[in-house]
């Protein structure tokens, strides 16, 4: 007994230790960045007089109080917010990684307040939190909807949510691109901009997030109750429907709030909770007065940090999107150290839907549906009188380089989805999902931005570094976790969060290769020329041909490591090399047409619902399906907005996320 009273005081001492060292470390480096970036360069003492010795005749203590506090209350402000709704949606459902950012709150806010832009009549004030707190009630129900059937099991809940911001995300993108002049501001402001010109921001915040989080503290006692399991808070005579329900509701109020006056600011709500549980910190009511302090430490340091990077107003270089770049990284090793079980498994087919189909007749079908559509695409499109079925050389030219890249991309995108599916087991699995893509186009991004013209070869090494590298990634994350589904699917996501963060950061900058990139990021067919081709039909028909040649290690690594160990298969060294194959594959589509697709989600589905499950059926019918998509999208964007045209991948990324929804609730 006494030893373990020493145990137990010792680890509080260590405990406190750690907070007091935090604390010293966070004063002092406050304290500097907040004499670097005070205006003028005038340090601290330019504060301390613009805040007791106001001279509303001095314009550096105007300067300093009309735009430099305002903009630190308001972080600070905001940190606290997010921090105490992602401690207590952790709290409620139970689940360590649970946030407004992974449960798709912020995301639904987002789309919301666009909605709200593009909808409600000038004449009309309404406050731009309303449609933002739809919006976030609105993709909370999407997520409860998709996890419900798996008895919101907290990895599933969490993939849902990021699933669901990851589709809500494309339609946000769909609305700028469509609605250009409406929303030029909104892409960069809903990267999360901190910049204020007054105190209106501040004195609404205020409001907005004192009242939710008082009466969160207020509930703290019957929702504390929950901690010891849903049957003995209802024995305490607690409505846990009814608890959760406000509660949660108050988390997505107060995250509604800041997404309408700031915009997206990703991941405080899930690396404040975390600090202040490994600072010890275990009841309710502190967890939240502690995650609330540590998310306005977190916040107003990643915004000091960039106001010198950030131009003179501070207006080039997004806070939101920087703490979203931050806290990718810090989710990625909060999955690694979470050990939580994965229960996302494949989905286990009855014996009898199971159907013989006779693989030529489907191939053979496929393939002329391919050539009508290919055929529709070259000839079929509109002009200023309308449409008209047109057959000129010139168009011809134009059209066939789009076509012919569609189509390869489509089969590409679709032999990289089969094969993932099947090595890891997994039928959520594609390159898109598992940030392979994302890893591609991040390379070729930094490339762009970073140096003058790069020509294809140095495109085709940048990329297959970024992909490879995110491969690798998945390859020792998924090592730890014996390649657990959900595991695997949640480190793709997140590093896929990470490339969106760098985007907002890329458009945000005023470089001038931005709006092209925004183009080429979103699938887009427009500049691509017989090189392109040439390009894609040599490494689609390389790689392909080495995929079906590969059939039996494919066919075999389904059936499970010891299955395929008893047949004396190095099933790692295996895996590793179809990874490198998804890589390649992936890569080469990546450069020409962007990441954005989930082609390689939904190609091989549909090829199973056609009865195809042995590896070169599927591989081959889910190459023809991928093909007439792509060039089906790219032929629906050129044609259903014009004279404007719209990104195929885009439009195709829109389909296979409602798809990828779709499964989640079957």
């Amino acid at each position: 007994m006494i030893a373990t009273t020493k145990i137990e005081g010792s680890a509080v001492a260590r405990t406190h230790v750690k907070a007091v060292a935090l604390s010293v470390t966070a004063v002092l480096l406050i304290s500097s960045l907040l004499q670097i970036t005070a205006p003028y360069s005038k340090g601290i003492g330019l504060i301390w007089d613009t805040l007791f010795h106001f001279d509303s005749a001095n314009y550096q203590h105007l300067i300093t109080h009309l735009t430099y506090l305002p903009r630190l209350a308001v972080a600070l402000l905001c940190g606290f917010a997010l921090a105490v709704a992602g401690c207590v949606m952790q709290f409620v459902l139970r689940n360590p990684i649970a946030s407004p950012t992974t449960l798709g709150v912020a995301a639904g806010a987002e789309l919301g307040m666009v909605l709200g832009l593009l909808l409600t009549p000038t004449s009309v004030a309404v406050p731009l939190f309303i449609p933002a707190f739809i919006g976030g009630c609105l993709a909370t129900g999407l997520v409860f909807a998709l996890s419900s059937t798996r008895g919101f099991s907290p990895l599933h809940m969490v993939l849902a949510g990021m699933v669901v911001s990851l589709f809500l995300g494309s339609l946000n993108t769909m609305l700028l691109m469509l609605h250009e002049q409406q929303l030029t501001s909104v892409f960069v402001w809903g990267a999360g901009v901190l910049n204020q010109n007054d105190w209106s921001s501040v004195q609404v915040l205020l409001s907005l997030i004192a009242i939710p989080t008082l009466l969160l503290l207020v509930l703290q006692r019957p929702l504390s109750a929950l901690q010891f399991g849903d049957n003995v808070a209802t024995s305490l005579g607690v409505n846990i429907k009814q608890i959760k329900l406000l509660c949660l509701s108050l988390a997505i109020f107060i995250t509604a709030a800041v997404v309408s006056e700031v915009g997206l600011i990703g991941f405080v709500g899930i690396v404040a909770p975390a600090i202040a549980r490994l600072l010890g910190v275990r009841s309710l009511a502190k967890q939240i007065l502690t995650s609330g302090l540590i998310g306005s430490l977190i916040l107003l340091i990643v915004d000091l940090v960039i106001q010198p990077f950030s131009g003179y107003g501070g207006e080039l270089l997004p806070t939101g999107a920087m703490t979203a770049l931050l806290g990718a990284p810090f989710l990625l090793w909060l999955l690694q150290r979470t050990k939580l079980q994965s229960d996302l498994k494949s989905r286990n087919e009855h014996i009898e839907q199971y159907k013989r189909a006779n693989t030529a007749k489907t191939l053979i079908a496929m393939s002329l549906v391919l050539a009508v559509t290919c055929l529709i695409a070259l000839t079929v499109g509109k002009n200023q009188f309308g449409w008209s079925i047109e057959i000129h050389e010139s168009l011809f030219e134009l059209r066939t380089p789009r076509v012919l890249v569609a189509l390869l991309a489509g089969i590409g995108l679709a032999f990289a989805g089969t094969i993932i599916q099947r090595i890891s087991n997994n039928p959520m699995a594609s390159p898109e999902v598992l940030g392979i893509s994302s890893g591609a186009a991040l390379a070729l991004v930094l490339g762009t931005l970073w140096g003058n013209s790069i020509g294809r070869e140095e495109q085709m090494l940048l990329g297959t570094l970024g992909a490879t590298s995110v491969t690798a990634v998945v390859w020792l994350m998924g090592r730890k976790h014996n390649f657990a589904p959900t595991q695997t699917l949640l480190t793709g996501i997140a590093l896929s969060a990470g490339l969106d963060a760098l985007l907002r950061i890329t458009m945000s900058s005023g470089n001038e290769n931005a709006t092209a990139l925004l183009t080429w990021l979103s699938g887009s067919t427009y500049l691509v020329a017989t090189q392109d081709v040439v390009l894609l039909a040599v490494g689609v028909t390389m790689v392909g041909a080495i995929s079906l040649s590969l059939n039996r290690w494919i066919e075999l690594i389904n059936l499970g490591e010891v299955t395929t160990s008893s047949l004396g298969m190095n099933t790692t060294t295996v895996r590793l090399a179809l990874l490198l194959l998804v890589a390649a594959l992936t890569t080469l589509c990546t450069i020409v047409i962007g990441p954005l697709s989930f082609i390689g989600l939904l190609a091989p589905h549909m090829a199973r619902s056609l009865h195809q499950y042995r590896a070169i059926p599927q591989m081959l019918t889910a190459a023809l399906l991928g093909a007439n998509i792509m060039v089906a999208a790219d032929w629906i964007g050129r044609t259903l907005w014009f004279p404007w045209q719209f990104p195929a991948g885009l439009l195709a990324s829109l389909l296979g996320g409602g798809y990828f929804l779709y499964l989640m609730r079957k």
